[in-house]
């Protein structure tokens, strides 16, 4: 009985025939070696491809194959050694881990019909490929246009550069005969009417010169090379100041400086933005009493300067802000305040020159803020980068 009881391993199922022995003993190690290379192979591919989904799936796959590899171990083992209950136990592991598996990979089925095959995948590549290419077609005709642009807006500044510059002489010319003609007349017992015509002649001359100076100050503005240099914006609205001083005679202004910081700029140009933009507040208070202006800077936390111009004067509805720095825009009517409609234009083309912003704000009747910015002096070029080739020539027109 006792023999009876006792687990007898496999061989003896075989009658320990050496040959079939071997025959099992073999198969069953070339299949386990196969299973745990299985593995191996998964966990480096997955490993290499960290982009992969469906990690847990390979880990799964990996588990269940480690596991069949063992049960044919235990094969061999039990061929000599009747271990049947460990035997059991890891086919019952093997089994729960094959039905996870399996599972899991029903779960995924879905996922994995929805991924794209290799042929949808080429031809969404060269989908891709082809729209890059009309991209590039795109903007390569894109810069053509701009070229061609570039080229345009250069030929029209130099047109109107050209006929502003000889628009001068004539004008002048009108101006000296209108002025000898109304000396003469005076002389004479004249109409009233044909000496208040030579005046309107001559106003009229003065506006249409005023205009060509301004045309020739954009045009200037525009062409010339900006010579960088250390400046000290109190400096220039200080000599804005001085500039301005005969308006200033005789008029109830309280002018308040801010303390402005040295900056790196093209003098002749900067001193052109602070003069029309204080003219500006000068004129636009005329009938302000006081006057109050301001004049400040603050410093953002990227170093940018930002520059405000404040006045109470007429101010302007902000409905129309869009037009206030384009040429010819003006916002008042000639016999409110005179101007040309060029010194706003002028201004926002040296700013966007030297990298910066400008905008405004306003009321009517409650005054206007200009407000305009320029980069920390340590973001632009050296200071010996640009050379001044005629901006000393640039107008000062409001």
């Amino acid at each position: 009985m006792t023999e009876l009881n006792t687990l007898l391993p496999h061989g003896y199922c075989f009658s320990w025939q050496r040959d079939l022995l071997l025959l099992h003993v073999l198969s069953d190690t070339l299949i386990a070696l196969a299973y745990f290379t299985i593995p191996i192979t998964l966990w480096v591919f997955v490993r290499r491809r960290a982009d992969l989904g469906f990690r847990s799936a390979f880990v799964m796959f990996g588990v269940f194959i480690m596991a069949c590899g063992v049960t044919h171990v235990m094969d061999v083992w039990t061929l000599w050694n009747p271990d049947f209950w460990l035997d059991g136990w890891i086919r019952a592991f093997t089994a729960v881990v094959s039905l996870a598996t399996a599972v899991l990979l029903w779960r995924l089925i879905p996922l994995a019909l929805a991924l794209p095959s290799p042929d949808s995948l080429r031809r969404a590549n060269e989908e891709l490929r082809a729209e890059i290419d009309r991209r590039h077609q795109y903007e390569a005709q894109l810069q053509a246009m701009n070229e061609r642009m570039r080229l345009q807006i250069d030929e029209l500044e130099a047109m109107s550069y050209a006929i502003a510059h000889d628009v001068r002489g004539p004008l002048r010319h009108i101006d000296g005969f209108a002025r000898v003609l109304g000396d003469r007349l005076g002389v004479v017992d004249t109409e009233p009417a044909s000496l208040s015509y030579l005046q309107r002649i001559r106003a009229s001359v003065r506006h249409l010169s005023n205009i060509v100076e301004g045309l020739l100050a954009f045009s200037r503005a525009s062409r010339a090379e900006m010579h960088l240099e250390h400046c000290d914006a109190r400096a220039l609205v200080d000599d804005v100041l001085e500039e301005l001083a005969p308006e200033l005679d005789g008029r109830e202004l309280d002018i308040s400086i801010g303390e402005l910081p040295r900056i790196r700029a093209d003098r002749t140009l900067m001193f052109q933005v602070f003069y029309n933009l204080i003219a500006n507040a000068v004129k636009y208070t005329r009938d302000c009493d006081p006057a109050r202006i301001r004049i400040e800077c603050e410093r953002g936390d990227d170093g940018e300067y930002t520059f405000h111009v404040r006045d109470n004067g007429a101010g302007f509805d902000m409905k129309y802000a869009s037009k206030l720095f384009g040429v010819f825009q003006r916002l008042h009517h000639a016999s409110e305040f005179e101007g040309t409609g060029i010194g706003l234009a002028n201004v926002k083309r040296i700013v966007d020159r030297h990298g910066g912003r400008i905008w405004a704000e306003a009321s009517p009747g409650h005054g206007a803020s200009f407000h305009f910015t320029l980069p920390n002096p340590s973001d632009l070029p050296p200071a010996d980068a640009a050379h001044s080739t005629g901006a000393t020539d640039v107008a000062a027109l409001a």
